[in-house]
């Protein structure tokens, strides 16, 4: 495939993704907010949920796009890294949590550092939440993620489980 070629895959991908969003929020516009917490007859997820997921699938494939920039080495990416990890999946083992946790590690060793000033002045709205720079939000959105170890310990403690 040429450069041609995959721009153009990309353009059309792009291009599908934007009609298909675009249909749906119409129609999501049209709906009562009780009608987003509806699932299938059979069960599932809701459509808020549904659209919870295209949403966090979409942001952290542009963050693994990020991070293929920021680590020329990276070769893999778990399904959690694609927002894709879903229900009837075998359950995860030692060996992939291990594997994620330094996945994890790598990306805030290789993409974070290199954040330009201008995208760390830039200020950001996360509803509920305020709006602030890149630069007072990211120790905070980190320091959450990383406070969710001690959460973890708890838990293993809690269970008697502690190696």
């Amino acid at each position: 495939m040429s450069v041609d070629d995959s721009s153009s895959v990309t353009a059309r991908a792009v291009a599908d993704a934007d009609a298909a969003l675009g249909r749906l929020a119409g129609i999501v516009g049209k709906l009562g907010d009780g009608d987003l917490h509806r699932a299938h007859r059979d069960g599932g997820f809701t459509v808020a949920q549904v659209i919870s997921h295209i949403n966090v699938s979409v942001v952290l494939w542009c963050g693994d796009v990020a991070r293929l920039r920021a680590d020329p080495d990276l070769r893999f990416f778990f399904r959690e890294e694609i927002g894709h990890d879903a229900k009837g999946y075998p359950p995860p083992t030692v060996a992939l949590a291990v594997g994620q946790l330094a996945s994890t590690r790598r990306t805030v060793a290789t993409v974070l550092p290199d954040v330009p000033d201008e995208i760390l002045r830039r200020t950001v709205e996360i509803p509920d939440l305020g709006t602030m720079t890149v630069e007072e939000w990211t120790p905070l959105i980190i320091g959450h993620a990383t406070g969710h170890v001690d959460q973890a310990v708890e838990i293993l403690v809690d269970r008697d489980a502690m190696p």
